[in-house]
């Protein structure tokens, strides 16, 4: 008897210790890609819209320091976007889970396959796969389709809305938009 109960006391302690996984403890930042939906996606996919968004959304406007060339990253074998040369770039910045977001809205010229793209950046992310389920949901929803991916950061995604309009979505735990290498950016370009 006396055996059995140490027995179940050292495997109530050892379960303990073991580690969690990162998809099982969830994202860091649970509101990191609502905060991206509300500000990005939800409603018309136009420059007018998400800039309507964020002002009413809480977000703060402040100088832009984040270069839109550096969410330009894709593994997609067929690369028929640009983000570098922008027509405007504006950025907002909003206190969500203890963290600072930043939102970036930037215009390209017209003729480009995707004139617009609104992006967040969350600082501090250990890996990008946490924050894909509702990411991947939201983009589904609007009809894209997932391209590639490059587990544990990287998750693509694209097609056509509303008929012809192209528009791809990103998310990737490890941005080249920022100089700290621990921050993830989420993007949709329309």
């Amino acid at each position: 008897m006396m055996r059995r109960a140490t027995i179940a006391v050292a495997l109530a302690y050892s379960t303990l210790a073991l580690p969690v996984s990162a998809a099982e403890a969830g994202p860091e930042y649970p509101g990191a890609v609502p905060a991206f939906l509300e500000a990005c996606v939800n409603g018309k996919l136009t420059a007018q819209a998400r800039e309507q968004a964020l002002a009413v959304g809480g977000w703060a406007e402040e100088p832009a320091t984040i270069d839109p060339k550096g969410f330009g990253i894709s593994r997609a074998l067929d690369k028929n976007f640009d983000y570098s040369k922008a027509v405007s770039v504006k950025q907002w910045s909003r206190s969500v889970d203890g963290v600072v977001l930043r939102a970036v809205l930037a215009t390209f010229p017209e003729k480009r396959r995707y004139p617009t793209l609104c992006a967040v950046v969350v600082p501090d992310v250990k890996q990008g796969w946490p924050y894909d389920d509702a990411f991947e949901s939201a983009v589904k929803a609007l009809g894209l389709k997932g391209k590639s991916t490059d587990l544990p950061h990287y998750f693509e995604y694209s097609g056509k809305i509303d008929g012809n309009h192209p528009v791809r979505a990103e998310l990737f735990g490890r941005t080249a938009a920022v100089s700290d290498k621990n921050s993830m950016h989420l993007y949709i370009a329309f």
